[in-house]
């Protein structure tokens, strides 16, 4: 088995016994590596790596979008559903105008975003314990 079949496959029992909590911060990291990988194509003036990036870093924040429950939410799910278009408004910014400033920003929010969903993760995780 190489590095990356055994990577594949721990990520995999990770995800599918993951709670919805969990799930979200393995879509925030994912997010957030997306982010960075960006940003170092932006540095490095590799458009490929950048759109391909982008693209991603998109798909990871319409995964969030779509799983949430606004209704069941409250306050909280419109306000993260509005953020989350936000986003993806600024993410096509970030793409057209190649602004690292303003990709930097996204991606210090969504750590504090991804830090928050770990804290409540993990005391959901310990009560339920």
């Amino acid at each position: 088995m190489t590095y990356n079949t055994g990577t594949s496959a721990y990520r995999q029992v990770e995800v599918l016994s993951a709670s919805p909590a969990q799930l979200v911060v393995i879509v925030y990291d994912y997010l957030l590596v997306q982010l960075c990988r960006a940003a170092r194509a932006i540095e490095t003036h590799d458009f490929e790596l950048r759109a391909d990036a982008l693209t991603r870093a998109n798909a990871a924040v319409t995964e969030l979008l779509n799983g949430l429950d606004v209704e069941q939410g409250g306050a909280i799910g419109k306000q993260l559903h509005s953020l989350y278009m936000f986003y993806l408004g600024e993410l096509i910014d970030v793409g057209r105008k190649n602004d690292l400033v303003l990709l930097n920003r996204i991606r210090s929010q969504v750590s504090e975003l991804r830090t928050a969903f770990a804290d409540v993760s993990s005391r959901n995780n310990a009560s339920a314990a």
